[in-house]
């Protein structure tokens, strides 16, 4: 008789399952020059480890339809596994006509922001963001400083 495995894998899996209608649709949307916030990746994440702790004992059963679920689960985990790997490699072109949308992202991580790295805008990306974003005035007095910093011209 084989050991059960521990209840942290389940959740683990089933957390990554849950996370992979988000990395989906950050995928897609990317292209919209859109994404989610890390906000919604915690409460998602988190819906997931709680599900997979919840149904474990149903989980762990040799049933046809808990079976499926583990397979599902499984390859569902593993596409938000490379998603996200995708989303963090990908380039952000800053000479694009959505590039003022990664101004946020550009200032540092944050909850309501996506998790996902931008790089060091351009002098012209820069500028896009001081001139479009809207930004907090505290957070437009950092962005002046950012691009000094950068040795860039004022916008």
């Amino acid at each position: 008789m084989e050991p059960e495995p521990p209840v942290a894998k389940y959740r683990a899996v089933s957390a990554a399952a849950f996370l992979s209608v988000l990395v989906g649709m950050d995928l897609f949307f990317s292209l919209l020059c859109s994404g989610f916030p890390l906000l919604f990746y915690l409460v998602l994440g988190g819906l997931g480890a709680w599900f997979g702790g919840r149904r474990y004992a149903w989980l762990s059963s040799e049933t046809g339809r808990a079976k499926f679920v583990r397979r599902l689960g499984s390859g569902l985990a593993l596409f938000s596994a490379l998603g996200i790997c995708v989303l963090f490699v990908k380039p952000v072109y800053w000479d694009t006509h959505c590039s003022w949308r990664y101004c946020a992202r550009a200032m540092g991580p944050g909850l309501l922001k996506s998790p996902f790295p931008v790089g060091t805008p351009t002098c012209s990306g820069w500028f896009v963001c001081a001139n479009e974003y809207p930004f907090a005035p505290g957070e437009y007095a950092s962005v002046l400083k950012r691009i000094e910093a950068q040795g860039c011209p004022a916008p």
